[in-house]
């Protein structure tokens, strides 16, 4: 499943630590966005990734599952592309 995450933390310190979080699991778009290929374990991996590092009370993370037909149909204007691939990071 294809997803988007995007997030407003006002804290610097957990913002950052949320972006770097992140990175290990999809790939960053726009400012608080990213863009994620995951599997069901995946998918679980993240959002307990994302519940231990922001504060409830404070933060705003949005995750949109996007189906394959849906995002067959995303439309990406100017110099922004889609990143539908899986990412891959070899070590």
């Amino acid at each position: 499943m294809f997803y988007v995450v995007a997030y407003d933390i006002p804290d610097d310190k957990r913002r950052t630590k949320l972006f770097k979080a992140m990175k290990g699991f999809g790939i960053h778009t726009q400012f608080s966005v990213f863009e994620c290929a995951l599997d069901d374990k995946e998918f679980v991996r993240m959002s307990r990734k994302i519940e231990s590092v922001i504060d409830k009370k404070e933060d705003d993370i949005k995750i949109y599952p996007i189906c394959n037909s849906c995002l067959q149909k995303v439309e990406s204007h100017g110099k922004a592309l889609l990143n539908k691939e899986k990412q891959v990071i070899v070590i």
